[in-house]
């Protein structure tokens, strides 16, 4: 009888032993699936990430002094003959007054090249501008003094309006009104920009087509940031990409 009940009693706890381990291995599989899962998560989300930018987004350099302030704003002269700050243009948006925009422009040579400037007229919008004043250039959009806070106004209180062969555009006033599919663009280094203030060659006059737009800038990394050749470009494109996130929610 006592075999029987120390039979028994073993049974038992053999039995709680295999429900020990089955329970301890369901909790594994939980863990692991929860792992592995979050993981899953994860990947997904930076591929999604990765494609999202690389659809939507363009990681340029930008040259030159045409943008100061408001890019290359402290680099030397022999910085600014390579690419040096760093925009991220969205492809998927043209931009508004007073966005920073990226344009395939065709000069009078016929050679096409990316520019960035600062958009300033859409279709049907009268841009003016009024240089009677001795010492400053006034700059109107349908009547409407505009006023321009990212201005080196040292630098460029005063500045070309179009250049007209009939006008001299310094000391009188010259506009342009934009027609259906067009706009007009500046930067905002007014005496040393190249932009549609000198277009006399282009199809429409002063004018660049809006189907050249390539996109908004929305998001610039300074200088500053940026050491040539140091292999961090990945690295800078996701942080951008993470600002510009930020920014929106």
């Amino acid at each position: 009888m006592e075999n029987i009940e120390d039979n028994s009693i073993l049974l038992e706890r053999e039995a709680e032993h295999q429900n020990s381990k089955i329970k301890r291995y369901k909790r594994q599989n939980r863990a692991l699936a929860v792992v592995l899962a979050v993981a899953f998560i994860i990947i997904c989300a930076f591929v999604l990430l990765g494609m999202f930018a690389e659809n939507v987004y363009l990681y340029t350099g930008v040259e030159g002094p045409s943008m100061k302030p408001t890019i290359n704003a402290d680099a030397s002269e022999s910085e600014l003959d390579e690419a040096y700050d760093y925009a991220y243009v969205n492809t998927y948006q043209q931009g508004t007054y007073g966005d920073i925009i990226v344009v395939s422009h065709t000069d009078n040579t016929g050679q096409t090249k990316y520019v960035i400037k600062r958009l300033f007229g859409l279709a049907g919008d009268t841009i003016t501008f009024d240089n009677r004043e001795s010492g400053v250039t006034r700059v109107y959009r349908n009547g409407e003094l505009l006023t321009e806070d990212y201005l080196d106004m040292d630098a460029n209180s005063k500045f070309m309006g179009l250049i007209n062969q009939g006008l001299n555009s310094r000391f009188g006033i010259t506009e342009i009104t934009v027609p259906q599919g067009y706009i007009f663009y500046m930067g905002d280094n007014r005496n040393n920009s190249e932009d549609c203030r000198s277009y006399t060659y282009t199809e429409v006059p002063y004018c660049e087509k809006v189907e050249n737009i390539i996109g908004r800038v929305d998001y610039i990394i300074p200088h500053e940031d940026v050491a040539e050749g140091d292999g961090k470009d990945v690295e800078r494109f996701f942080n951008g990409i993470k600002e510009i996130f930020a920014s929106i929610f």
